[in-house]
């Protein structure tokens, strides 16, 4: 049955067909209340009579709605319609991978540009324990700007790890088959498939593998003339080389023959390190372009060479052939691929520091449930703490005879000194939050945070502590990880910011304190500290997401040069860390977080029982910063389940999520307004973070602020008159107000005040101060003036967050008290709450809110309009050391002072 336009399923509006997909009919269509297009896939009528179709259709369904992914075609809905059962899902504005290849071959940098994005987004499925089993070019979308989009998870099974799929023989040439059939398309199977064997993940190794040969040669690998015949082809049969016209690079053909092996085992262990191979090669480029075509043409007509003289055709192919043969012997040695391991499994390691002679790594762990330095030798991968702490920022000292360190006392931190063989540590510098050693060994620098977000002091001492002086003052922006270059000239510091700012390199000149500012390669996101190769070049992990620090990103390793500020990848990362070091040639240390948040709602009564605890949201996604609305009925949230960051909310009776937000940005910090009607947040899609505004729904979303750098965590005044937020731009931080329409901009707070929050009657506004790494202090102030009341809350942050990643605070709704994230005595994080009045210090009010789970901290949350129940956010994080090898033109510098 085919739909005609204007046909409404549930609150889609059929527009126009789009074609078939493997198991049912597609079309366009509108979505009525978010007013978007989206595509329906409709199982048809036949199929939906039959049990065993049906299960399998929703199967489908339910295996692609789980997947987040940016090359994964993102499912927004399933539902029925009568007898129709459809799902609605992206609709990609581009072409298919088939339609591309039916002008030949394609240019080796477009293949590696596709190949390196569908293995990422087989990674992100595979990850999940989801096998697609039917990966072909009619399969693989290119949006218009080159993004690849992998459709069609109709095959897909979810797995647990260790599981297998089973599958069947067909009798059906190149289509889609039943039960009791090979599932798949014969022409792509994996040799598992081809004899009904249990596949797993490498089967679409395999199969990627087919379709990167048909890239590069323009034909199929394995196909014959019958069924029969190709079936037994993928089991028995190598492809023909490949053309050597085509100057295919060798790490390629590499890449390609491992992907095609017929013995599973013989592919890649994980689909992860597939894509970064395929990554790094499409980085370094090829080691010849192609003859014909480029990227803006690969699907267009080809274009014919006008012919030649015979005797000048002699001549070019003779030049040609001396052209060729200088070449050869003038070509670039081929390059081994970076890999990466890991070097420490407890999943709380961090801060790595290599010793000078490059043989031991100094490291801050919690692993024994108090944050110390340890020592890890690389030789015997023997590890042993070497500080009682609490303690972070190990670095060696030139010699490698002793480690600086900061301690953390109470609300300050302190550097000490101590011998790696052990002993009594020495106090150096008070109130210092990191250091470094200069290159002879003889001058320490630190940096000091100024209280009342004054900015960053820098500083200088002796070795010793002693003859502390003043190098340079960074107004308002606190600056973190110093590192000293090898020509003892040059500090340079990553400038740290709240929520989603980006971060910048700053250098210090030694000699006199002059400051200059080094912008990042990509500008993407949060930075790692650096390292220096030489004097004017340095090493550093750049975050793929704006706001790595809370909901975690691949990430990618720069090499700099900070003169010129030109640039080069080095290498990519399935995820982003603080701190990054160098080894020994080609080899990088650094740490890498992994983030897992989901919420929780539970009940505020002591005597609520657990039946009455349940999960609003389950999966391997950041779901956090949770809100609910003034009714009670929904819980507004921010989430990178849908492969960006964006907001949903799920229903607090059914459990059911829906989608407000589906712009290619970073959406988060919702908030509802006082009456319910409208939905604020902070967003990047302007370029800059700024206060936008939408109904309920999502819909009609427009812009209120231009901030022009960082405008977060808006929430609205009880009459609606203000939106009040926080202001990260250099040249007037603070929190300000605004009106919805976008004028009457005025100042509340100066200075750096994150996590803006009025009191329920809209007369005071809570918010953090004196941020500093490892404490944060929550004050009160009066809306009306900015006054400051006597409220005030000190909170000491230790690992597994830092003062940038812990949710803003939360008002009862009788506004007589403040909830906020805190950590007891066991470093556990948790709620406290703490009665408020604008008169008096109620420190001592202070207590628990609920229970503090040990295996989930508590990030964000929010609280019913009743103050009955809670949704918490529970932080899952794993941090750990990894090392990378084979990294090209990347060796740690010779400290030597000129």
């Amino acid at each position: 049955m085919t739909l005609a336009a204007g046909t409404r399923l549930g609150p889609y509006e059929i527009v126009s067909s789009v074609g078939a997909g493997g198991m049912g009919e597609v079309y366009r269509a509108r979505d009525t209340r978010l007013g978007r297009h989206v595509a329906i896939k409709v199982l048809p009528a036949s199929f939906a009579a039959e049990p065993d179709r049906l299960k399998r259709f929703e199967e489908e369904a339910r295996a692609a709605s789980s997947l987040s992914d940016p090359h994964i075609v993102t499912v927004f809905d399933v539902g029925q319609s009568g007898d129709i059962h459809f799902f609605a899902s992206e609709l990609v504005d581009g072409t298919s991978l088939r339609e591309m290849l039916h002008q030949g071959p394609l240019p080796i940098p477009t293949v590696l540009e596709l190949a390196a994005q569908i293995a990422s987004g087989l990674a992100a499925a595979h990850e999940k324990g989801i096998v697609h089993r039917d990966l072909k070019p009619e399969n693989v979308l290119v949006t218009r700007s080159g993004t690849v989009k992998i459709a069609d998870f109709g095959l897909a099974k979810q797995s647990t790890p260790g599981d297998t799929i089973q599958s069947q023989m067909t009798t059906s040439p190149l289509s889609l088959t039943e039960a009791g059939m090979v599932l798949g398309t014969v022409a792509y199977m994996s040799p598992e498939q081809a004899k009904g064997s249990p596949v797993d993940y490498r089967s679409d190794q395999f199969s990627l593998g087919l379709v990167l040969y048909e890239m590069l040669s323009g034909r199929r690998a394995l196909q014959r003339d019958s069924v029969a015949e190709t079936l037994s082809s993928i089991l028995r049969d190598e492809p023909e080389p490949l053309d050597p016209g085509l100057r295919v690079p060798e790490h390629l053909k590499w890449i390609l023959e491992r992907c095609l092996a017929k013995e599973a085992r013989r592919r890649y262990a994980s689909t992860r390190d597939l894509a970064m191979d395929l990554e790094t090669s499409r980085q370094r480029g090829s080691e010849a372009a192609p003859a014909s075509r480029s990227w803006a043409d690969a699907a267009g007509p080809k274009s014919r060479a006008p012919r030649l003289p015979q005797l000048a055709a002699v001549a070019v192919l003779a030049l040609a052939a001396g052209a060729a043969l200088a070449l050869w012997f003038r070509r670039p040695a081929v390059r081994d691929v970076p890999r990466l391991y890991s070097l420490t499994y407890s999943g709380h390691d961090s801060s790595p520091a290599v010793s000078p002679d490059g043989k031991t790594i100094a490291f801050a762990s919690d692993r024994d449930g108090r944050s110390r330095i340890w020592l890890k030798q690389l030789s015997t991968a023997g590890e042993a703490p070497l500080t009682e702490g609490p303690d972070n920022s190990p670095r060696f000292s030139p010699d490698g005879s002793t480690i600086l360190f900061a301690r953390s006392e109470g609300e300050r931190s302190t550097l000490y000194r101590m011998a790696v063989v052990g002993g009594e540590p020495r106090r150096l510098v008070d109130n210092a939050n990191e250091g470094d050693w200069s290159p002879d060994g003889k001058r320490l620098v630190f940096v000091r945070w100024i209280p009342d977000n004054g900015g960053t002091f820098v500083g200088l001492a002796d070795s010793d502590g002693t003859q502390q002086r003043d190098l340079a003052r960074i107004q308002a922006l606190p600056l973190i990880h110093p590192r000293w270059s090898p020509d003892s000239r040059t500090v340079g510091l990553i400038e740290t910011a709240n929520g989603g700012a980006m971060r910048s390199i700053f250098l210090v000149s030694a000699e006199n304190g002059k400051v200059a500012k080094l912008s990042p390669a990509r500008n993407h996101g949060w930075l790692t500290s650096l390292a220096w190769t030489d004097s004017d070049t340095v090493v550093y992990g750049e975050a793929d997401s704006a706001v790595a620090a809370v909901t975690g990103s691949s990430a990618h390793v720069v090499l700099q040069n900070i003169r010129t500020q030109k640039w080069e990848t080095l290498l990519w990362t399935p995820s982003s860390g603080q701190i990054l070091d160098l080894v020994s040639p080609g080899r990088i240390v650094f740490d890498v977080n992994s983030v897992r948040e989901n919420l929780r709602e539970v009940p505020l009564s002591p005597r609520a029982g657990d039946s009455q605890r349940r999960w609003l949201t389950r999966g391997s996604s950041g779901d956090r910063q949770p809100t609910y609305s003034p009714d009670g009925q929904w819980v507004l949230f921010s989430s990178n389940r849908s492969g960006n960051l964006d907001l949903w909310e799920v229903s607090s009776k059914t459990g059911i999520p829906r989608r407000l937000t589906d712009d290619t940005a970073d959406d988060w910090d919702p908030a509802f307004s006082p009456d319910g009607k409208h939905v604020l947040w902070s967003s990047n899609r302007s370029g800059q973070f700024e206060i936008w505004m939408a109904n309920a729904d999502g819909s009609d979303a427009r812009k209120i602020t231009s901030d022009g750098q960082d405008a977060e965590n808006p929430s609205m005044t009880p009459d609606g008159a203000w939106i009040v937020y926080g202001s990260f731009n250099h040249e007037h931080p603070g929190i300000w107000k605004i009106h919805p329409d976008g004028t009457g901009l005025a100042s509340v707070i100066k200075g750096i005040s994150p996590y803006p929050e009025l009191s329920p009657d809209g007369r005071y506004v809570t918010c953090r101060t004196n941020d500093d790494p490892s404490h944060v202090t929550l004050r009160v102030f009066r809306f009306s003036d900015g006054a400051p009341t006597a409220f005030h809350a000190a909170l000491e942050i230790r690992r597994g967050f830092s003062a940038t990643s812990v949710g803003r605070p939360r008002w009862m709704p009788d506004g007589k008290s403040i909830v906020f994230v805190g950590q007891n005595d066991e470093g556990v994080y948790g709620l406290y709450v703490q009665e408020f009045d604008p008169e008096r210090d109620t420190g001592r009010t202070r207590r628990p809110l609920g229970e503090f789970d040990s295996e989930l901290s508590t990030e964000s949350f929010g609280i019913s309009p009743d103050g009955a129940r809670i949704v918490l956010a529970g932080w899952e994080q794993l941090s750990s050391l990894v090392m990378a090898e084979q990294v090209p033109n990347v060796s740690p510098a010779n400290r030597r002072v000129p």
